[in-house]
C-alpha cells in the first residue's frame, strides 16, 4: 500500500512535494490543507484531491499516514504537533523551527505521540555535499583542518520567492522565520555539522540585512572551532555586488580538497613537497533520498536519516550565530548533541 501523503501549505515547496509524492513510488498525493483558496482550488484543479481549509477537519482524515508541513517558518510548530498528536507521521520542511527550545517541543510531542518526525534536509543530496561527504569519509584528507564555504550572489530570491497568494516577501521578515541565516543556512551548517564530528566549542556570527531586508538578515558570516582544532567559515550572502564561489575548500593534515562543479580536486604534496593534483568524480545530485528513506522508516526497516539530535545541534548552532550577532561576542557552545543517540533528545 503506498503511503497517503497530505501536504499543509501548498505554497512554492509545498508544490515540490506535491509533485514528489505524486511521482516517487510507494507514495501517494492524498490530500492539501492550505488557508487560501486560490491554492486549494490549484489542488482540486491539478491535483484531483481534496483541499482543506482547516487543519483539524484536514487531520481527521483516517486514511491520512504522512503529513508535510511546507508552511512559512514560524509556522511549523502547531500543524507538527497536531498531526503527531492526530496520529500521523510527519516530514517538515527545514528550518523545523525558528529555535532549539521550538524544535525541543516538536520531538517531544512525537516521543509521545509515537510518531516519525523528520525534518527535510533535501540538499544533504546536492552534487558537492554528497561529493565532500565521499572524499572527507575515505580519509585522504587525515584530520581536518580548516574549511571554507563562501557563496556570494545578487538576488532578489528572499522577496519573490513563493506564492502570490501568500505573502510572497515572508523571508524578508523576521517574525516569519525570515532571513538567510535560517533558509539557506539551515541547509550549509546541517551539511557542515555531518563534517564536524568532533564537540564545537566556539561560534562567532556576524548578521546584516543590507539590501532586500532591514529586519532580518540577507548575509550572514560564521566562523566555528571544534575541540580537535578545525575552523569551518560559512559565508553567504544575496547582495553582493561581486559574484563569489568557494564550492567547499578544505585542507587537511594529509591532503587538501576543492569542489568544483565542474570537475572537483584532490591536492597532495610527496615527501619532497611536490604539489599532487588529482581529479575527483563529483557524485550526482540526489534530492530524494531523504523520501526513499522515509518510506523505509514508516516501514519499520531503517532510522530516520535526519536524527531528532542532528536537528537540534543545528538549532543550537544557528541559535548561538545570532547570540554572538547580537552581543558581537564568541558564544562558547555546549555541543551537547554530537554523536548523540536520541532517546535524550
Amino acid at each position: 500500500m503506498p503511503i497517503k501523503v497530505g501536504i499543509v501549505g501548498l505554497g512554492s515547496m509545498g508544490i515540490w512535494h506535491a509533485q514528489r509524492a505524486r511521482r516517487l513510488p510507494g507514495f501517494e498525493l492524498h490530500s492539501v490543507c492550505d488557508i487560501t483558496p486560490a491554492q486549494r482550488e490549484l489542488a482540486r484543479r491539478d491535483y484531483g484531491c481534496p483541499a482543506y481549509g482547516e487543519l483539524d477537519e484536514f487531520l481527521a482524515d483516517r486514511g491520512l499516514d504522512l503529513v508535510v508541513v511546507a508552511t512559512p517558518s514560524h509556522a511549523h510548530e502547531r500543524p507538527v504537533v497536531k498531526a503527531l498528536r492526530a496520529g500521523k507521521h510527519v516530514l517538515c520542511e527545514k528550518p523545523l523551527a525558528r529555535t532549539e527550545a521550538e524544535a525541543r517541543r516538536m520531538f517531544a510531542a512525537a516521543r509521545r505521540a509515537g510518531r516519525t518526525l523528520m525534518t527535510f534536509q533535501n540538499r544533504r543530496g546536492d552534487s558537492d555535499f554528497l561529493t565532500v561527504q565521499k572524499v572527507v569519509a575515505s580519509g585522504r584528507l587525515g584530520r581536518l583542518h580548516d574549511i571554507r564555504l563562501i557563496r556570494w550572489c545578487w538576488t532578489d530570491i528572499m522577496c519573490t520567492f513563493g506564492v502570490k497568494s501568500y505573502r510572497p516577501g515572508w523571508r524578508t521578515r523576521a517574525a516569519y522565520g525570515g532571513g538567510t541565516l535560517l533558509d539557506f543556512g539551515a541547509h550549509y551548517f546541517d551539511q557542515l555539522l555531518l563534517l564536524l564530528r568532533s564537540p564545537i566549542q566556539t561560534v562567532f556570527g556576524d548578521l546584516r540585512g543590507r539590501r532586500w531586508t532591514r529586519d532580518a538578515d540577507d548575509q550572514f558570516l560564521a566562523v566555528l572551532r571544534t575541540r580537535d582544532g578545525t575552523v569551518a567559515q560559512v559565508e553567504y550572502s544575496q547582495n553582493a555586488q561581486v559574484p563569489v564561489q568557494v564550492e567547499w575548500a578544505i585542507t587537511g593534515e594529509q591532503a587538501g580538497f576543492c569542489y568544483r562543479p565542474d570537475q572537483s580536486v584532490l591536492y597532495a604534496r610527496d615527501q619532497r613537497g611536490r604539489e599532487h593534483v588529482q581529479p575527483v568524480r563529483n557524485r550526482r545530485e540526489d534530492w530524494d533520498i531523504l523520501y526513499r528513506n522515509l518510506r523505509q522508516v514508516l516501514a519499520g526497516r531503517a532510522e530516520p536519516a535526519v536524527r531528532p539530535s542532528q536537528t537540534l545541534r543545528l538549532m543550537r548552532v544557528l541559535d548561538a550565530i545570532r547570540e554572538s550577532s547580537r552581543t558581537g561576542r564568541v558564544v562558547r557552545l555546549n555541543d551537547k548533541y554530537v554523536g548523540q543517540g536520541d532517546r535524550g533528545s
